[in-house]
C-alpha cells in the first residue's frame, strides 16, 4: 500500500515536528491516566471503607423519639431470612467512662453478640491482640481500641472498671486490643451484648441491627423491604453516604470535562503538524495527484499520519502514565482528610480499564484531527499546487 509508505515517510522526514507532535499526545494520556489513576483510588477506598467498616444497613427504631428497639431477636431472625442478607447482628450503643489506676477515659460501650458481629463487621480482622472467639466466653470480657488502651496504659488481662451514672460500677477484663487505623481506635470498646444491658439496666433491647447484603449495592432495594415489612427505619451505606457519593459523580463530570480538554490540545499538536507538512509538500501532493492518485489516496495518507502520530503517542503516554502511577504509589502523598473523606493519603489505583479507556479515546481524538489537513491536501488542485511549490 503505496500511502502507507509515503506516510511513513512524511512523517520521519521531519523529526523535530514529530517528536513534538508525538510528546504531546504521550503527555495528555500519561497525565489522562494518572488522574484516572487517582480518581480510582479515591472512590474505591471511600467505597470500600463505607462498606467494610460499617454494616450495609442500619436497622434503626422507627420512631426518631423511641431510644431502642424492643422485640429485636424476631426482628432479626426476619430480617436474615430476606433474599440477599447474608448476616445481622443486634448491637447496644451506650456511652461510659473506663477507669483504670489514675487513668479515665470517655468510650463508646457496644454491647454485641460476638460471633454475629463478626460476621457483619470482621471484627477479628482488625484484632491484633487476643480473639474475639474469648469474648463468647467472657461474661465481662472487653476488646478495647490500641490507642483506647495505650491512653488507659492497660494491656491484655488488665482489669478496668466501666461507670456509668446510674449504673453500679462493674470490672472488665481485657481480653483482647482492636486496630482499625481510624478515630474509632481511641473510643471503641467492645463488650458481650448481655453484659452491656445488665450494665445500662436495659434488658431485652438494643440500639441497632446491622445487616450484611451479598450485593452491597442492593442495599437500597432491601433497607426498603425491611421499612415496609417490619415497620423499623433503616438506612442503606448508599442512603447514608448519599451527599458523599454524588458529589463524586460530580467530581467525575468535571473531571471528565477536563480530559476533553487535554485530549484537544494534543489534536491540536497533531492537526498542526499535519497542516504545516501539507504547507510543505505542496508540490509533491500536486505531483502525486498529476500521476492519477486519487483524492481517497491522498486523504488516506495524511489520516495513516495522524494514526501513526496518535499510535506512537500513546503507546509512549501508557508506559509514562503506567511508570508515573507505581511511583506516585510508593510515595505516600498526604493529604487534607476534610478534603478527602478522611483519607489520610491520596490512594491510586492502575486498572487496565483506564488504560484502554485513554489510548481508546486519544486514537479516536488522533484520527479526528487528521480529517482537516487531510481534506485539505485532497483538494488541492495539481496544476496550481506544482505552480505555487
Amino acid at each position: 500500500m503505496y500511502e502507507l509508505k509515503i506516510a511513513l515517510k512524511q512523517v520521519f522526514s521531519r523529526s523535530k515536528q514529530t517528536f513534538f507532535a508525538i510528546l504531546a499526545v504521550a503527555l495528555a494520556v500519561a497525565v489522562i491516566t494518572v488522574m484516572m489513576a487517582m480518581l480510582s483510588g479515591v472512590q474505591g477506598e471511600f467505597i470500600k471503607s463505607s462498606i467494610e467498616n460499617n454494616p450495609h444497613i442500619i436497622v434503626n427504631p422507627q420512631d426518631e423519639n423511641e431510644e431502642f428497639i424492643h422485640l429485636y431477636r424476631y426482628n432479626s431472625a426476619q430480617i436474615v431470612e430476606k433474599d440477599g442478607v447474608m448476616a445481622v447482628s443486634p448491637k447496644y450503643l451506650g456511652q461510659a467512662a473506663l477507669e483504670y489506676r489514675d487513668n479515665a477515659e470517655g468510650v463508646s460501650l457496644q454491647g454485641i453478640e460476638p460471633l454475629a458481629e463478626d460476621t457483619v463487621m470482621r471484627i477479628s480482622e482488625d484484632v491484633v491482640e487476643g480473639d474475639i472467639i474469648s469474648l463468647v466466653h467472657t461474661k465481662h470480657g472487653i476488646l478495647l481500641g490500641d490507642k483506647l488502651a495505650e491512653n488507659l496504659e492497660v494491656q491484655l488481662g488488665d482489669r478496668v472498671d466501666v461507670v456509668f451514672p446510674g449504673s453500679q460500677t462493674t470490672s472488665f477484663k481485657v481480653i483482647g486490643l482492636i486496630h482499625t487505623g481510624t478515630a474509632a481506635d481511641e473510643i471503641t470498646a467492645y463488650a458481650r451484648l448481655d453484659s452491656v444491658q445488665e450494665f445500662f439496666n436495659e434488658p431485652g433491647v438494643v440500639s441497632t441491627i446491622g445487616v450484611r447484603v451479598a450485593d452491597p449495592y442492593q442495599a437500597d432495594l432491601i433497607a426498603s423491604s425491611i421499612e415496609r415489612e417490619n415497620g423499623l427505619d433503616a438506612v442503606s451505606w448508599i442512603e447514608e453516604n448519599a451527599e458523599i457519593l454524588n458529589l463524586l459523580e460530580t467530581q467525575k463530570i468535571l473531571v471528565n470535562i477536563f480530559y476533553i480538554l487535554i485530549y484537544g490540545i494534543a489534536g491540536f499538536g497533531i492537526a498542526n503538524t499535519l497542516i504545516t507538512i501539507v504547507a510543505q509538500r505542496t508540490r509533491e501532493i500536486g505531483i502525486l495527484k498529476a500521476m492519477g492518485a486519487s483524492q481517497k489516496s491522498i486523504m488516506a495518507v495524511f489520516l495513516f499520519q495522524s494514526v501513526i502520530l496518535g499510535a506512537i503517542g500513546l503507546i509512549l503516554g501508557i508506559v509514562l502514565g503506567y511508570i508515573a502511577t507505581v511511583a506516585l504509589q510508593s510515595y505516600k502523598i498526604e493529604v487534607p482528610q476534610e478534603m478527602y473523606f478522611g483519607l489520610q493519603t491520596l490512594p491510586l489505583e492502575i486498572e487496565p480499564l483506564n488504560f484502554v479507556y485513554a489510548a481508546f479515546f486519544a486514537f479516536i481524538i488522533n484520527i479526528i484531527s487528521g480529517i482537516y489537513p487531510a481534506r485539505k491536501a485532497a483538494k488541492l488542485d495539481p496544476v496550481k499546487a506544482i505552480e505555487s511549490a
